[in-house]
């Protein structure tokens, strides 16, 4: 059970919902993350942006570059063990056509021999490892392979991603966010 109190839909005060309102439209439903971040609702919506902006936007426009933003949020999440992440990341991962081999290798440490990802999807996972584990400062060779693979806006982008990631994980997992179930569970949401 979570540690906080989750502001469901039918309890929220007018500024709430109107992010809700915008959470809706993004996921086609408000999520138990969404609810307990509602606490404060500048940050909900803070959040919302680069999901918009960064991910959702390319959807349909970029789809290999969102599957290599899903490689990245699920090798993130593995790494911090987030259950709560997981559970929403590894099924949004599938439905934009990541193979079950690709998310079995972005969770594991041997991602980088793995046949079912290519050289971009690894420098992006090993990014993410570094970025999460602290050491991508000092980390030139993962820093080499991501100049290689992608622009500068792209790895701002990515690291942005991590970071993100970094902050739902601790977040969901410090205060307990339930999962749901999974007919419950956020969608991609087509205009």
């Amino acid at each position: 059970m979570a540690r906080v109190r989750m502001i469901k839909p039918e309890e929220a005060d007018a500024d709430t919902r109107k992010v809700y309102d915008g959470v809706r439209k993004q996921w086609g439903r408000i999520s138990h993350f969404s609810q307990v971040l509602a606490h404060q609702p500048a940050a909900l919506a803070g959040w919302m942006l680069p999901n918009e902006t960064i991910r959702l936007a390319n959807v349909k426009s970029d789809p290999d570059y969102v599957k290599i933003q899903q490689l990245v949020i699920i090798k993130t999440s593995a790494l911090n063990q987030s259950a709560y992440c997981m559970s929403h990341n590894v099924p949004l991962g599938r439905k934009i056509g990541l193979t079950e081999a690709q998310i079995k290798a972005a969770q594991g440490s041997d991602y980088m021999h793995s046949p079912d990802l290519d050289d971009r999807q690894k420098a992006a996972i090993r990014w993410a490892e570094a970025v999460t584990l602290l050491t991508a400062r000092d980390d030139d060779a993962a820093f080499a392979a991501m100049k290689q693979h992608f622009s500068e806006k792209q790895i701002v982008e990515l690291t942005v991603f991590c970071g993100m990631w970094n902050y739902s994980n601790r977040l969901c997992e410090a205060l307990h966010v339930d999962l749901e179930r999974p007919d419950k569970r956020i969608e991609f949401q087509h205009p």
